[in-house]
């Protein structure tokens, strides 16, 4: 019994008292049409009282494309569409932000632009005829978190990023002390490595270390091409 009829039950049968001597009976309360919810005998919890975990949006980097996953699924878009690239981080973060014009390699006549959210930037070549190429500079894009499908993330310690077979950019040097890092290694048919004469050209993820802390990384990198 509910609060409100616990309180006017015996008002009621006070009046019920009264008029008994002037009526043939004693009006009762009218039946509750109200259905009880139906239980399930088993005991178990029926669908709509199952809570589901929410899915945090979040953005994840390889050395060929990124992706998108929350909780309509996952978007994967890779490097060499431009546009799909600029596409899916305008759906991530509600915003794509006016291209800034910059200065192309040395030796390079082409025209670059960059597009600059608060975490992240994208180069890209305004003629679609390169790969666009991303630098995350901090552990979130406009507060959705990105990191790299090892997990690697700005702030990722120099031993996290060892532990996913990271290497020295440059051979000779030592892997506790080397203040960039490759993580990844797809061969890339028809180039030729600049870093290791003979061998053939190869895409991975790029990390820059201040002491044993990751404070970018780029993607993709190459060691085949000078830009």
């Amino acid at each position: 019994m509910n609060r409100v009829a616990g309180a006017v039950a015996p008002l009621l049968a006070m009046v019920s008292i009264l008029l008994a001597g002037c009526a043939n009976g004693v009006a009762s309360a009218e039946p509750s049409t109200e259905a009880a919810a139906p239980e399930d005998p088993s005991g178990t919890p029926t669908p709509s009282a199952l809570s589901v975990p929410a899915v945090e949006a979040n953005l994840v980097v390889d050395s060929d494309g990124i992706s998108y996953i929350d909780a309509a699924g996952t978007e994967t878009v890779p490097f060499d569409d431009r546009d799909a690239v600029l596409a899916l981080l305008e759906q991530a973060t509600g915003e794509l932000p006016a291209p800034e014009p910059i200065e192309p390699p040395t030796g390079y006549d082409m025209q670059l632009e960059r597009y600059s959210w608060d975490g992240l930037w994208v180069t890209a070549d305004v003629d679609h005829e390169m790969p666009v190429r991303i630098a995350v500079v901090g552990a979130q894009v406009d507060g959705i978190p990105i990191a790299t499908e090892d997990g690697l993330a700005v702030g990722s310690t120099r031993d996290e990023v060892l532990a996913a077979d990271g290497w020295a950019l440059v051979f000779e040097e030592d892997q506790a002390t080397a203040t960039q890092l490759g993580v990844g290694g797809r061969e890339v048919p028809g180039t030729k490595s600049l870093s290791n004469p003979g061998s053939v050209g190869i895409v991975y993820v790029l990390f820059t270390l201040e002491g044993d802390e990751v404070k970018q990384f780029y993607a993709p990198s190459d060691d085949f091409s000078d830009l």
